[in-house]
């Protein structure tokens, strides 16, 4: 884990380009282009300078979604995070403190007492996975989701209905399934009236939803050796087990928000609810019918 962390240079800093550079070739383009089109030289100036400053902002919103060093945190696990990390989405129950650490000292989200002033996403605020097994990481749903992959494909393969399209076709098929999860989550932030620069970031949201893979593992694992039975119990059990990681992580995040209770309560039931209906939806083509 680095520690500078969030002050590393970005991809036009590195290349010595900035975004406002942007802005002034294409206010020169334009005025030039309007001339000629015979538009008035002030008309032309003012029509330029906004279409300037347009493409300025966003070549600027375009990098900062560029900037993949902020992928680098999510990445940040050892050994004992990954084992600790898996024991705790299988069995949730007896985790008692889901509250994440902090990097810095201070009253805030976690803390005691204080009102959250920052994103609540904001890594400069929290420490590394490596160094708190309730942040999230991209590193276990990865592997998890290449697994998958390759053990769909691979039961598939064994009652004779593998094609070189299974890995794609899966693979677009669970990514489409990951980003609905992703829009009912945002979508229930919005129910709840969360302010939209106090909600996480993508890349959290993806990660709490993409847990679930670790279970789904599991159950095609054992619907193979032990048979349709077996998969469904195991598959129903961990679905359940992962709802109950999710409703727990995700309170984490809402309880600093001043939205209705009940509705709260009823938005994560629902989100817990759907890792069971996910978890069988996204495996059950790998047991024969």
């Amino acid at each position: 884990y680095d520690p500078g962390y969030g002050q590393q240079a970005t991809s036009s800093q590195m290349s010595g380009w900035q975004p406002g550079a942007a802005g002034a070739d294409a206010s020169f383009i334009m005025s030039g282009m309007l001339g000629s089109a015979g538009v008035n030289g002030v008309a032309a100036d003012i029509i330029s300078q906004q279409g300037g400053r347009m493409v300025k902002t966003g070549t600027t919103r375009l990098l900062a979604c560029l900037d993949i060093s902020a992928l680098k945190v999510y990445f940040a696990v050892d050994n004992a995070y990954v084992v600790h990390k898996i024991r705790l989405i299988l069995c949730p129950f007896r985790h008692a403190n889901w509250r994440r650490s902090h990097d810095q000292a201070g009253p805030g989200l976690g803390g005691v007492g204080g009102v959250q002033q920052s994103v609540p996403s904001d890594h400069a605020l929290y420490k590394p996975p490596s160094s708190d097994v309730n942040a999230p990481d991209l590193y276990i749903p990865t592997m998890g989701f290449i697994t998958y992959i390759l053990l769909l494909a691979y039961a598939l393969g064994l009652d004779n209905r593998f094609n070189p399209e299974v890995l794609s076709l899966t693979a677009s098929w669970a990514m489409v399934a990951l980003m609905l999860e992703v829009m009912v989550f945002w979508g229930g932030l919005w129910f709840l009236n969360v302010e939209a620069a106090k909600r996480p970031y993508f890349l959290d949201l993806l990660a709490y939803t993409s847990y679930k893979f670790v279970g789904i593992i599991f159950g095609i694992a054992s619907g193979l050796m032990l048979g349709t039975t077996a998969y469904y119990a195991v598959t129903i059990v961990f679905g359940i087990t992962m709802g109950i990681f999710l409703m727990k992580s995700l309170n984490y995040i809402t309880e600093a928000y001043n939205g209705s209770s009940n509705q709260r309560r009823y938005f994560l039931a629902a989100m817990g609810i759907m890792q069971v209906f996910l978890a069988v939806l996204l495996s059950r083509s790998a047991i024969p019918a």
